[in-house]
């Protein structure tokens, strides 16, 4: 009895930390089918993002240190611009976010040191030079950097976002909750159309009611303040009213944080409940303040999680395209016969082609000084198989992000509003095979009345040379009595042969 206890209370423990359900983030982070979701979310958010820099880069660009330059200049609270160089805004901002994001997967690995000397440790070592805080502090720095300093390219860059993500994310949040909360998996179409469904009264402004009220609030504090030049009656009404600005000030703080802490969950929200956009934000805001420790241990655990799982999707894709880029390189230059080049500067045709941006960066743009004219195809078609696969990898750790979101939805819905994990909306277009289709076998049988008893079906009679008298045809109408063609001794009054 003393071990069934103490079974039963480690099984409660595990259940309420959420550690037996957020292990299978990673199972429902690899479906193809969100994979392929985000692959083309990515695509077209660096399409956005390189055809907004090649308008604003007409007239010159930045240096790729602008971000850094610009949180430094923060710190040190001094005057900033940003420093001239050949770069893209969008450049700029995604090197440093996806720096940012390296940062915070490596240094959320345990236990690193463990394996240093390894391609792990060395890994980690590379990527891990700050904290998890401090590498998610840079990440909002940046996009602080690119609203304050570019205000118009973040609102065109940022509706372009929105739009591309509430789509894709929408659709792999649905995805994820059916899954997750009833083993059942659906195909890409089922989770856009729901997607497109839930578009814009869920998705894309789910997000913006938390920024809609903080503009709101901001709008009413500097009207305040406005109102405070007013001689005399300014002074006099705007200090004894001060205490408006106050709670004004405290609920745009309450906002931030909530939207921070809670942010997370409004889309998993619209996925799962099939309700509107206000329905997700107070529901991500109620989790997030009612259980704000469990938000924050799920939170951890999510990240840990993805790191590992991270670090190991990430060097197995460096594995493997190593091994492609040394075997075929090798056969473009078998025995170190025909390299181009002298002394230090000799490579490989292939090592020419696609040339490798230091350690643990799949590629960079080749020399095109080097190159032929008929080499530029090749150049072409390596660079787009390789950068999709680059691609593709970073989709798995989107998908992991809303996947694990959508798990943390369900556990916080269940620690607050005390529902089963496999309580979803379900849409119409969620299960096209389930739709139950009438059959003659499960119609309710006719009416039986005097004059409609149905006869029983019986085989046909084998044709002989034999003449046979027709029978009588049932025309199911009530006969009236003394006329039912059983009960007639006169034998039928026309005959045919069988």
């Amino acid at each position: 009895m003393a071990n069934d206890d103490h079974a039963s209370s480690e099984g409660g423990w595990l259940e309420a930390s959420g550690l037996l359900q957020l292990f299978r983030v990673l199972g429902l982070a690899v479906q193809p089918a969100k994979l392929g979701i985000m692959l083309g979310a990515i695509i077209m958010t660096f399409a956005l993002g390189t055809v907004l820099d090649w308008f604003w880069t007409a007239n010159g660009g930045i240096g790729e240190d602008a971000v850094a330059a610009f949180i430094i200049s923060r710190a040190d609270d001094a005057a900033y611009q940003d420093p001239e160089g050949e770069h893209g805004i969008f450049h700029v901002w995604r090197e440093h976010e996806r720096g940012c994001i390296l940062g915070l997967m490596a240094s959320s690995v345990p236990f690193a040191s463990v394996a240093a000397g390894t391609s792990v440790g060395i890994y980690v070592q590379t990527h891990s030079a700050a904290q998890p805080l401090s590498n998610l502090a840079a990440a909002v720095d940046g996009f602080r950097w690119l609203f304050r300093m570019h205000p118009f390219y973040f609102v065109l860059f940022g509706a372009g976002c929105l739009f591309i993500w509430s789509l894709a994310g929408g659709a792999v949040c649905r995805l994820a909750s059916v899954q997750f909360a009833r083993d059942e998996k659906l195909g890409m179409r089922q989770g856009l159309a729901y997607a497109r469904a839930h578009l814009f009264d869920g998705f894309v402004l789910a997000p913006c009611i938390p920024l809609g009220f903080i503009v709101v609030l901001m709008l009413a504090l500097a009207l305040f303040g406005a109102f405070l030049r007013i001689p005399f009656l300014g002074d006099l009404l705007g200090g004894i009213l001060f205490v408006l600005p106050i709670f004004g000030g405290i609920a745009i703080a309450l906002l931030m944080i909530g939207t921070l802490v809670g942010g997370h969950l409004f889309w998993p929200a619209v996925a799962s409940e099939g309700q509107d956009a206000y329905d997700a934000f107070s529901r991500g805001l109620s989790y997030a303040f009612t259980k704000p420790w469990k938000t924050i241990l799920y939170a951890v655990i999510a990240t840990v999680f993805a790191g590992i799982c991270w670090l190991f999707v990430n060097l197995f894709t460096f594995l493997a395209m190593t091994l492609v880029r040394s075997i075929v390189s090798w056969g473009t230059s078998p025995f170190g016969w025909w390299r181009r080049g002298t002394g230090d500067a000799a490579a490989a045709k292939l090592e020419l082609l696609w040339p490798l941006a230091g350690p643990n960066a799949l590629y960079r743009w080749p020399d095109t000084a080097n190159l032929a004219w008929n080499e530029y195809i090749s150049v072409f078609f390596i660079a787009v198989y390789v950068l999709l696969v680059i691609a593709a990898m970073w989709s798995f750790l989107a998908s992991f992000y809303f996947s694990g979101c959508t798990v943390v939805y369900f556990l916080l819905r269940r620690d607050v509003d005390k529902t089963d994990l496999d309580d979803i909306y379900i849409d119409e277009d969620d299960d096209p095979g389930d739709a139950e289709i009438p059959s003659k076998t499960n119609a309710a049988p006719a009416p039986v009345s005097e004059g409609n008893i149905p006869l029983p079906i019986v085989d046909a009679p084998i044709p002989t040379l034999t003449p046979a008298t027709d029978a009588a045809e049932d025309t199911g109408d009530e006969s009236p009595p003394g006329n039912d063609p059983e009960d007639d001794d006169t034998g039928p009054t026309d005959s045919k042969s069988s």
